[in-house]
């Protein structure tokens, strides 16, 4: 099964190469972190947990399609996503990712890029070292808000016992259930209606290769000012390493919302085969 995306008109297409691009998913209760979704999105939960999923990469040359790379701007970029799904006015279920935060160490990328998206850029000095056995990443703001670092070692066993609390029986289950998702969600609310607006990424889904890897540290000031910590119910459950690949963003889709929300919408058994984000 792959990812189906209802064919609309796209206003600008991006593309860039993604490297040193590294995956962390922690679940957290899903009573903790709804506040931060707007009305039209609903979280995707596993019992009674939701999920963050935070991108580490570096983007080498991003620039509208019809450019040359040469005028390309490369940056770092530090996201905090979660899980979220809506319904369309066609009963279509869309599965995607929330932007609660992005810190981004390009100037002019922050500026153009809150105006085209919703993935709430922040300026920062980031720095990563992205050697084989280890991953680091450090992120400076100013205000210390979008601070963090994140240290991920070798890969990670693919058997063996999970943590007595995590929400996946098997490493597999927490594999499959928490692949990525290739699409960014959020809501333009209008003055008679709601619309889903999608930030699109395409990729060559064949060359898509992930390492499953140890994360053995991290720290974040988004977390704790959100009271995201493991003493309140964070839990890290999967990291992964990404191969460097060229990508696609194509911006300014939209869709109608089905109001009101569906509640109680559950994820599909079998999870998708990703085809084309991070």
């Amino acid at each position: 099964m792959k990812w189906s995306i209802p064919n609309r008109l796209a206003r600008l297409s991006m593309v860039g190469r993604l490297t040193d691009c590294a995956l962390m998913s922690f679940a957290t209760p899903a009573d903790s972190v709804k506040h931060l979704i707007p009305d039209g999105l609903e979280l995707m939960t596993r019992g009674d947990r939701a999920f963050w999923n935070v991108v580490s990469c570096r983007v080498d040359h991003m620039r509208p399609k019809s450019l040359p790379t040469a005028v390309g701007v490369s940056y770092h970029h530090v996201a905090y996503r979660l899980l979220v799904q809506a319904m369309t006015d066609r009963a279509e279920l869309v599965q995607g990712l929330y932007f609660v935060r992005s810190d981004a160490d390009a100037a002019l990328l922050g500026t153009v890029g809150n105006r085209t998206t919703d993935f709430k850029f922040h300026p920062a000095a980031i720095t990563l070292d992205a050697a084989p056995d280890r991953y680091q990443a450090v992120v400076t703001t100013a205000d210390g808000a979008g601070d963090a670092s994140f240290e991920l070692g070798a890969t990670a066993p693919a058997a063996g016992p999970r943590h007595p609390q995590s929400c996946f029986a098997t490493h597999l289950d927490a594999h499959e259930w928490l692949t990525y998702r290739p699409l960014g969600l959020s809501v333009a609310t209008r003055r008679t209606a709601s619309r889903l607006r999608l930030a699109e990424v395409h990729r060559d889904h064949t060359a898509w290769r992930e390492t499953v890897v140890q994360l053995t540290g991290f720290r974040s000031a988004v977390f704790e000012i959100l009271n995201q910590t493991p003493e309140r119910g964070l839990m890290p459950e999967h990291a992964t390493r990404v191969a460097d690949m060229d990508y696609e963003w194509r911006l300014g889709k939209t869709m109608p919302l089905h109001r009101p929300a569906v509640a109680g919408m559950v994820r599909p058994a079998t999870n998708p085969s990703p085809a084309g984000v991070a």
